[in-house]
């Protein structure tokens, strides 16, 4: 077995393992299962698309023998297929003037992973809504045994209620916090790779994110929906709408690392912001960069930083 195929059958183990993990240790296995993603971004931006693919199926075999085929799949959506796609996309290049290459653009890969979200999304409602409750009703039974077990105190009616309130908004942020923490686990895998020497490409510049302006259209619409209509189509609006907002939250991100790139002491500035951002302003928080990052599409906020330093990649 050649060293590479045996790297990515190791780490499509290890991926799986992590997947399964809440299986056998709840605390634990909840931490580990948000890092599934990492060891086929270290095979795929370190080995290429094809070793992926190997750590992927490993990944399938080793779910599927431990947990059945219902998680098999999951891996697979979830997991598998959209590391495959970023790893082929990220890798591609094309020689420019010079005989550099000019990497694919990261905003086209997060469009890449927004639209399969919103698909994802829809061949899910479409296949629950044979069922006589539907995604909203079947998110609402779920939630109500999970609150069962973790707040036994609460009676039946407010577990009811609560259930309620979060089942319509559960979808979009599963869609969201997985766009997040793909994210995340692809920005840690290529700082590992960096620091080994062993990157196929540079890393990719968070400052120079971009997504079509369709998207811009897309969200103004499902906006609209959300607060103009009732029932499914309300719900259907709501989580376009917030998958939709993900995007623009990494473009909003975009924007301040693009117009703090001058600053003095710009690693602390933007420590500082991320951790007011993650454990002060939350979800409101979350909400203003998501609409800095609109803004910046509608109104070019990045380009009238004239006085920026040169674009430079984020490692």
């Amino acid at each position: 077995m050649s060293r590479t195929l045996t790297i990515a059958v190791l780490a499509g183990i290890a991926s799986g393992a992590f997947f399964i993990a809440p299986m056998f240790g709840p605390i634990l296995g909840m931490l580990l299962i948000n890092f599934t993603h990492l060891p086929l971004f270290l095979v795929g931006l370190g080995l290429g698309t094809t070793a992926t693919s190997v750590s992927v199926a490993a990944g399938s075999v080793l779910i599927g023998a431990a947990a059945g085929f219902g998680p098999l799949v999951s891996f697979a959506v979830v997991f598998g297929i959209p590391v495959i796609l970023v790893t082929r996309q990220t890798l591609l290049s094309r020689a420019i003037a010079g005989g550099d290459p000019e990497w694919y653009p990261p905003g086209r890969v997060l469009s890449l992973l927004v639209g399969y979200g919103i698909v994802t999304f829809v061949v899910v409602y479409l296949t629950m809504a044979g069922r006589e409750t539907g995604l909203v009703g079947e998110m609402e039974i779920t939630l109500g045994q999970i609150f069962a077990m973790l707040a036994p105190q609460l009676g039946d009616e407010q577990r009811q209620m609560a259930a309620s309130q979060w089942a319509t908004m559960l979808p979009a942020g599963l869609v969201a916090s997985w766009l997040v923490t793909l994210a995340i686990n692809s920005a840690i895998a290529q700082r590992i790779l960096v620091g080994m020497g062993a990157n196929r490409r540079p890393s990719l510049d968070l400052g120079q994110i971009k997504v079509p302006m369709a998207f811009s259209y897309a969200i103004l619409a499902s906006g609209a929906l959300w607060l103009f209509a009732d029932g499914q189509a309300g719900f259907i609006g709501q989580t376009l709408t917030i998958i939709l907002a993900t995007a623009y939250l990494f473009m909003g991100l975009a924007v301040v690392h693009h117009v703090s790139r001058p600053w003095p002491g710009r690693p602390l500035a933007l420590t500082f912001f991320y951790m007011l951002l993650l454990f002060l302003l939350g979800l409101p928080g979350f909400a203003l960069v998501a609409g800095l990052g609109l803004a910046d599409q509608l109104f070019g906020l990045r380009q009238r930083f004239t006085t920026a330093a040169p674009d430079k990649e984020d490692d």
